[in-house]
């Protein structure tokens, strides 16, 4: 385990500063100072275009100050995914993050490159909770001591990222509990003398997730401060609970977030919080960062200006969307995979279409900004009874947006969000108006994250005659290049409360569903709708 300890030089305040930027002052309300500026950053997935800012502001504030990331940077566009992550680690290095937790994103690349970017970090990646052989493989904790104090800051990853990446990864990982985890960190931070005490999370408000796998849960005494990310969720100042200060910056650098803690004989007296939009008028950026950004997007140039395609129309491909219904881009996917694979039918996770397409020239770098996560494409085959198994796992959680939403080509389904879950769908047909026959056996192209029970779609994997591809993006991007009419409007795949899908061949397949459904899909579904909880699945 590293040993790091920060020296934050700056002297505490004794009178009351003003600087240049009013709405950033980190003055306390009785004239006392700021003892501590913690800005924090999460979900960016990619994205470098806060980094600016925050590097400036970090310069602009008098005091001491502390720059965090709560997980899921490392991968997610263009340049941070064909440098393996290696570009973002280096833009954080010329930032000065001083820590960021693991995401389930930051396992995209394997756990093996993961180690070798912790390595190439001049700060600690964190992760208390992860082990191997029983034992932590990232760096449990670090402490920075400042003039009068010390600050404890923990790591804490996310369960769910065992359900949310690809399970081949996971292999030989243990996700320890949460809030055991915290309980025992606190001891350890408490024996160091801290004063303060941080946990650096990647947990979120997921009303899907597990309760003890959420925010709440370690807000433990002793735990001062949640800075928490996964849930993408947007805390303006934060809020309370049982005396520990939970924040959260929203997704994709769209916020800056800032905690601003005020000591009064080596203890915290005041904790307050607030998001900055990256936007905003009342930031400057830092040019050199900006510099910094333009190299590493120049590095990868040459690949990702290629046009491989052109849409007349606005593809649609944003979160919200694709993890509720279908989208006009959602289709042109699943149908490159049947184009590029011969199969009968294609199946995807809403959860793996990231981001969507304007009108005009298609890029290479567009096709790798909607299709991140470089999956190869498998066909395997399967019966009637299992895709509309899979079906039923996708539209499950209906209406909340889950990444196991399902995207499809070659068949038309309704369902009916009022029936309980496992007996949703009301219909199957084929395009030609042939109703689903749950005894053939059919092709399907998936990903092969799906292939392996990726998302709980765990009935893909016992799938037939195994076939593989090449990945998903370059099939999309050789149905673009074979000049398709893309459509601007969806074409109503998956229907809401539909007995007609496509042809009015409506089958009720409940009890059907009920004698095939097989129990690893069940625990997942029961585990992933336990009440009490806080947010979506951020894959």
């Amino acid at each position: 385990m590293k040993k790091c300890f920060t020296e934050i030089t700056a002297v505490l305040f004794i009178v009351l500063l003003t600087f240049s930027m009013p709405s950033i002052s980190v003055s306390g309300e009785n004239g006392e100072s700021a003892a501590l500026t913690i800005i924090h950053v999460n979900d960016r997935h990619g994205r470098m275009n806060a980094d600016p800012y925050i590097s400036r502001l970090a310069e602009e504030i008098t005091g001491n100050v502390l720059i965090f990331d709560a997980g899921d940077s490392l991968h997610g566009q263009i340049t941070a995914n064909l440098t393996r992550g290696g570009a973002m680690a280096e833009l954080m290095n010329a930032v000065g993050y001083n820590a960021m937790v693991t995401g389930n994103h930051e396992f995209t690349f394997g756990i093996e490159r993961l180690l070798e970017l912790s390595e190439l970090m001049n700060f600690p990646l964190l992760a208390a909770n992860i082990k191997k052989d029983g034992e932590t493989i990232f760096q449990p904790y670090e402490i920075f001591t400042l003039p009068d104090y010390k600050i404890g800051v923990f790591g804490i990853a996310t369960p769910e990222t065992v359900g949310a990446s690809d399970p081949r990864l996971m292999t030989g990982l243990v996700f320890e509990d949460p809030a055991e985890t915290a309980a025992a960190m606190v001891k350890i931070l408490k024996a160091e003398g801290c004063d303060l005490i941080i946990a650096l999370a990647h947990l979120g408000e997921n009303k899907l997730s597990l309760p003890e796998n959420t925010s709440e849960a370690l807000a433990i005494d002793g735990v001062d401060i949640v800075i928490d990310g996964h849930s993408h969720t947007s805390l303006e100042n934060g809020r309370t609970v049982n005396d520990t200060l939970i924040v959260q910056a929203g997704e994709y650098a769209q916020y800056i977030g800032l905690v601003e803690i005020i000591f009064e004989g080596g203890a915290a007296v005041s904790k307050t919080a607030r998001l900055i939009k990256t936007d905003g008028e009342e930031l400057a950026a830092d040019e050199k960062i900006i510099s910094k950004i333009a190299e590493l997007d120049k590095s990868v140039e040459d690949v990702t200006s290629q046009i491989v395609g052109y849409t007349p129309v606005f593809l649609e491909g944003e979160r919200s969307e694709v993890r509720t219904r279908d989208t006009n881009l959602a289709n042109i996917i699943a149908d490159s995979m049947r184009f590029a694979s011969g199969a009968e039918i294609a199946f995807i996770s809403g959860g793996s279409i990231r981001s969507s397409i304007p009108a005009g020239d298609i890029t290479t770098g567009h096709v790798l900004t909607v299709l991140p996560y470089s999956n190869l494409l498998v066909t395997i085959e399967i019966s009637g009874a299992v895709i509309l198994e899979a079906l039923e796992h996708g539209i499950s959680l209906y209406p909340e947006p889950d990444g196991i939403y399902p995207q499809v080509s070659g068949l038309f389904a309704g369902f009916d969000p009022d029936r309980e879950p496992g007996n949703r769908i009301t219909g199957v047909s084929m395009p030609d108006g042939s109703p689903l026959d749950i005894n053939k056996i059919y092709t399907v192209a998936i990903p092969e994250f799906l292939a392996v029970g990726g998302d709980g779609y765990v009935m893909f994997e016992n799938g037939g005659n195994l076939v593989y591809y090449g990945g998903d993006a370059d099939a999309f991007s050789a149905y673009l290049a074979a000049n398709p009419p893309l459509s601007s409007e969806a074409e109503g795949r998956i229907r809401v409360k539909s007995e007609n899908p496509k042809t009015g061949d409506a089958l009720n397949f409940g009890m059907i569903f009920i004698a095939a459904l097989s129990l690893p899909s069940l625990i997942f579904y029961l585990k992933r709708t336990k009440r009490h909880s806080a947010s979506t699945t951020a894959k």
